[in-house]
């Protein structure tokens, strides 16, 4: 009988504590926030970068997640193979900062009108240890110019790629907004200061698997063949850059900004050949990344430009290039380098350097 009474009052208990708790609820809701769904949104994240890192996959983790007097971020790190450092029997990708969260990768930066890109971009380091050799032959402090480098891009391998690959399904799945234009290498979007991924990074490989831009080929050999005919002004080209993404002052000249963002754009879609000029052939890919990306601007970049009057010649002298050398069968490539890669505790201070956002 007790037995009874006691579950009896128990059960009377919880039903009062469930009614106040629905009460409470009902409260909140009334006087409290309303949830209705708008359908006038989009996702914060419009861009994509991807780095290289310099450094082993130890160094690399460390710096991307240690504080530091120059504290820098990514949201991924995807390490490489036959890395001493990496104690794992398969590659992962690793985590680093939430998506919806603030990654210090970008830096100053520019791209398709959008600064402060940390804002609104999703940042990949893959571990790719690229490094440089200074001349010691030539003495930099007797001269303008300081002393050239020898560079070496190793190959990014078949398994990192895999990763990046799923990877950046998985963030296109989250992200639909993101266009094709908007997957980029850090020297796209900081020109002047950033030279990675480097020229080795496979950006056609990445667009045929489907992430990521590139021309066809068909369009490039039309606008080659019309282009050696008649040459297309500076002015249109740094058009035909900015209208493409690139932080670029539309001067009519060929100044260093220029020089820096045609850079970027040769090793992106030019890696045979960068020479920092606006070669035919570089012009002709261009247009034809337009062509195909954004034609209702061919016209007006095809017509002579109104955004200078008058041309000139640069008089700078142009600077001493310095040889890339990726591997036995690359072709050679010549570029200015901004960041040299140095052992030990430089190549740190280096990779700090690069990457501060």
């Amino acid at each position: 009988m007790l037995s009874h009474l006691f579950i009896a009052r128990f059960n009377t208990a919880i039903r009062g504590i469930v009614a106040t708790a629905l009460a409470v609820l009902a409260g909140c809701t009334a006087s409290g926030i309303v949830t209705e769904t708008s359908q006038n949104f989009n996702s914060r994240i419009s861009i994509v970068v991807i780095h290289h890192t310099t450094a082993n996959f130890s160094d690399s983790l460390n710096t991307l997640t240690k504080p530091s007097s120059r504290p820098v971020s990514s949201h991924y790190l995807i390490p490489e193979p036959d890395d001493s450092t990496y104690d794992k029997s398969r590659l992962k990708v690793y985590a680093l900062v939430p998506e919806g969260e603030r990654a210090w990768h970008a830096g100053v930066s520019h791209w398709s009108g959008k600064i402060g890109l940390n804002d609104q971009s999703i940042g990949i380091e893959l571990v790719n240890q690229t490094y440089c050799h200074t001349s010691t032959e030539l003495d930099g402090a007797t001269t303008e110019q300081p002393p050239p480098r020898l560079c070496f891009f190793p190959d990014f391998t078949d398994p990192q790629l895999e990763l990046l690959v799923g990877l950046l399904g998985d963030i296109q799945e989250r992200h639909p907004d993101i266009r094709p234009t908007d997957i980029v290498g850090h020297a796209d979007i900081a020109p002047d200061r950033k030279i990675d991924p480097g020229p080795r990074f496979p950006w056609q490989r990445l667009y045929r698997l489907g992430y990521g831009a590139w021309y066809d080929d068909e369009t490039v050999i039309r606008y080659w063949e019309q282009f050696t005919q008649q040459a297309v002004s500076l002015c249109n080209v740094q058009s035909a850059l900015q209208a493409y993404g690139y932080g670029i002052e539309i001067s009519g000249v060929l100044d260093e900004q220029t020089r820096n963002v045609l850079r970027a754009f040769q090793m992106h879609f030019r890696p045979s050949k960068v020479s920092r000029e606006p070669t035919t052939d570089t012009v002709a890919i261009l247009y034809a990344l337009i062509d195909k990306y954004y034609p209702e601007r061919l016209d007006e970049l095809l017509q002579p430009s109104a955004a200078c009057s008058g041309e000139e010649e640069s008089d700078e002298e142009s600077e001493p290039e310095t040889e890339l050398l990726a591997s036995e069968n690359s072709a050679d490539l010549t570029i200015s380098v901004d960041c040299a890669v140095y052992d030990g505790a430089g190549l740190k201070k280096c990779f700090l350097q690069r990457n501060t956002g």
